[in-house]
């Protein structure tokens, strides 16, 4: 995100949409790293098609592509509410304002498919570089399988660590886990200041309560709160936030704002302006939930690029997929159903591309289907705890023909 300072800038003046276009491009960029509310006005900017064409380069750039997609996002909402405080109060602004509004939400779809091809020009580089395709059907319902049968899964990939002579390390359950286990295996260097022990000792208000002051002020950020051991939390308030703030806010959900209730406009200003402050701090929570997903897939993925540095690397990769394998060889039912449930989403090479096979969708999908296995399998019993040899990668090959 760009950096925020406390100390006076020549750019705090809120410049103009068309006033941003009369920068020349040395100051442009220090403007957009200036300040996030810089940033949300050079992307209105932008969306209103004011800024010079290397102006929107620079914007656009592959670097600051999550950036801008976060402003926009905030620009969004923001404007929205604007729109409606407007019409509330008869403001001939309204109209200008809703078409501000409309050319952001173009301009944020395109930003969402510029990161998705981004993220997938990524993906395949990487996978051609390790030789794996990590988003492909038959990976996800391997791995799907192993949530379904988590009491088995991890009896069998401690048998096949113990195989390979590794000490065991349970499978990380979610990204979380993967995180603290990188920050404690020292993969992520992050130093335990006064600040993050400090929120780590906090109660669960107290915590929600910073995570908010956080997130009303969107020119800061807390950097302890940024910490890799706060995410969980980070998140889990992140989430009970929203959730509280909808009924105050008169919102759709805890991810859209949703039109006002018909009456909403014959409501005392004071009343109406509650509601008003509810669904900017709503907005403002959404750009935060942006930021910290962003976050925790850098953690992740630079504890997994670390971890396929060590040593005992490849060892553990292939007791992973022993393990995997005498899973799928076990229920393999469940695996093709788990698959079938894929199939629909996937590209024709297998792969499951985010645009199309959304976190939401992936979530909704993988929620489904264990709830489905959950009520037909039998009990998930802990087998006998003799180790079998390693069986050949057989049923693999017959998941992904199926």
């Amino acid at each position: 995100m760009p950096a925020t300072s406390d100390a006076p800038q020549p750019q705090h003046r809120r410049l103009r949409l068309r006033e941003v276009a009369d920068l020349d491009d040395t100051a442009f960029s220090d403007y957009l790293q200036d300040r996030f509310d810089h940033l949300v006005t050079a992307a209105i900017a932008d969306a209103a098609g004011y800024l010079r064409p290397a102006q929107h380069d620079l914007l656009h750039a592959p670097g600051r592509l999550h950036d801008l997609r976060d402003a926009l996002t905030f620009a969004e909402g923001d404007l929205q509410v604007a729109v409606e405080r407007m019409t509330y109060r008869r403001d001939p602004r309204a109209a200008r304002t809703s078409r501000q509004l409309r050319q952001v939400r173009a301009a944020l779809h395109q930003v969402h498919r510029e990161a998705a091809a981004l993220r997938r020009a990524e993906s395949r580089t990487r996978d051609a570089a390790e030789g794996t395709a990590s988003t492909d059907t038959v990976t996800t319902a391997r791995g799907w399988l192993a949530h379904a049968y988590p009491a088995r899964f991890t009896q069998l990939l401690a048998q096949a660590q113990a195989a390979a002579g590794l000490p065991a390390r349970p499978h990380a359950k979610d990204i979380f886990d993967t995180i603290e286990e990188g920050w404690a295996d020292g993969h992520l260097t992050a130093p335990s200041t006064p600040g993050v022990e400090q929120l780590l000792a906090r109660g669960v208000v107290a915590f929600r309560s910073a995570v908010a002051d956080d997130a009303r002020d969107q020119n800061d950020r807390d950097p302890a709160l940024r910490h890799p051991l706060l995410q969980r939390r980070w998140n889990t308030a992140l989430e009970e936030l929203a959730t509280l703030t909808v009924p105050l806010a008169c919102a759709s959900s805890p991810s859209a704002l949703g039109a006002l209730p018909g009456d909403f406009f014959h409501l005392p200003e004071q009343d109406a302006f509650k509601i008003f402050n509810a669904r900017r701090f709503l907005v403002a929570i959404w750009q935060r939930r942006a930021e910290h997903t962003r976050l925790i897939h850098q953690y992740a993925g630079t504890v997994t690029d670390r971890r396929r540095a060590a040593p005992d690397h490849d060892l553990r990769f292939q007791a992973l997929d022993a393990a995997l394998d005498r899973l799928v060889a076990e229920h393999p039912a469940a695996a093709a159903r788990i698959l079938a449930r894929l199939r629909p989403y996937a590209a024709a090479d297998g792969r499951l591309e985010e645009d199309v096979f959304t976190p939401a969708l992936r979530a909704q999908a993988k929620r489904e289907v264990l709830t489905d296995l959950a009520a037909i399998r039998r009990p998930d019993v802990v087998l006998p705890s003799a180790i079998a040899s390693r069986p050949v990668l057989a049923a693999t090959a017959a998941l992904a023909a199926r």
